[in-house]
């Protein structure tokens, strides 16, 4: 009867003890961290503007961008000499994007460190350039500004991915609160000396008519994550960051694409692994939404009338 007694104590010891590692083995799973050593997921920003020479004027002297490529009415900047980052095009008969409208709420520049946003922020100062807006999200200090043709613009820097706070349901916990400017403007390493070479295109924040198509759109076709889902917005991401697309509705539900001719956003470029990019094509199939591969990437439209090219790396 003891040895009995001391074999089931054995026993359910072992369970504990494997309840307990799978218990931390999912937590961690579910929590981990994103790697700041990640290749960018979104690639270049594809402008129409209404005078390229004035936007890449404000795009070189005030954001910081070099010239890569120059046409007639093409213009693609750069931060490092090499990787493209935004695309400006001038179109004859382009139009003002109407208010209300889908397309884009602003891009956003991720900053390599903390000094190089400070700067940033003094150089806009010094120039009397007007910010917007400025917010602690948690995860980021951000600023807000829009450039000539007023195309909202995000400078920001994250914070260290391991103080990023998590929900019950894993979903990251952000927000909108007071940014300490003193205590960034106190980081600045001046003189200002344009984009470092470790800037990219940290996320797109898009308006678009309605969260539940573009839910399916984004998560069952093209496979992302939900990071949060509140407030009217949606934001998902690739390996473990707090947001690589953030999508709304707070210029209302149902609010129509702009004109083919407008100004603003006409693409953007997003990076998927061959593997990713098998399975979003066989979900964007199994959805019957259309999309072209003829060019070896994958060019699709969301249903707010986003265009997207997947490439992959």
């Amino acid at each position: 009867m003891k040895n009995k007694r001391i074999i089931i104590g054995i026993v359910v010891s072992v369970v504990l003890v494997i309840s307990l590692i799978a218990l931390l083995t999912n937590k961690n799973s579910a929590y981990e961290t994103y790697d700041t050593d990640t290749l960018p997921r979104v690639g270049e920003v594809y402008l129409v503007v209404s005078d390229l020479e004035r936007s890449v004027k404000f795009y070189q002297h005030m954001i910081g961008f070099d010239i890569l490529t120059q046409e007639a009415n093409k213009v693609t900047l750069t931060a490092d000499g090499f990787t493209p980052l935004l695309l400006l095009e001038e179109v004859n008969n382009s139009v003002e994007r109407p208010p209300g409208t889908t397309g884009l709420y602003h891009f956003a520049i991720l900053f390599p460190d903390r000094p190089s946003l400070a700067n940033a922020l003094l150089h806009l100062a010094e120039n009397e350039y007007p910010v917007q807006g400025a917010a602690n999200h948690q995860y980021s200090d951000a600023l807000y500004l829009a450039d000539p043709d007023n195309n909202g613009i995000e400078l920001y820097v994250d914070y260290p991915s391991e103080k990023w706070e998590r929900d019950a349901d894993g979903g990251y916990v952000g927000g909108s609160y007071p940014i300490d400017i003193e205590g960034l403007v106190n980081e600045a390493n001046p003189p200002w000396t344009g984009l470092p070479d470790r800037t990219r295109i940290g996320h797109m924040h898009l308006q678009v008519a309605e969260l539940e198509q573009v839910e399916q759109f984004y998560v069952d076709g093209l496979g992302f994550t939900i990071t949060s889902n509140d407030n009217g917005s949606l934001f998902i991401s690739k390996d473990n960051y707090h947001h690589h697309i953030a999508l709304n509705i707070w210029s209302g539900i149902g609010i129509p694409s702009p004109p083919e001719n407008a100004r603003g956003l006409k693409k953007f470029i997003i990076f998927f692994t061959q593997q990713e990019m098998d399975e979003a094509e066989a979900q964007l199939k199994h959805l019957d939404i259309p999309f072209d591969t003829s060019n070896g990437t994958l060019s699709v439209v969301d249903p707010s009338g986003n265009a997207i090219e997947i490439r992959t790396r």
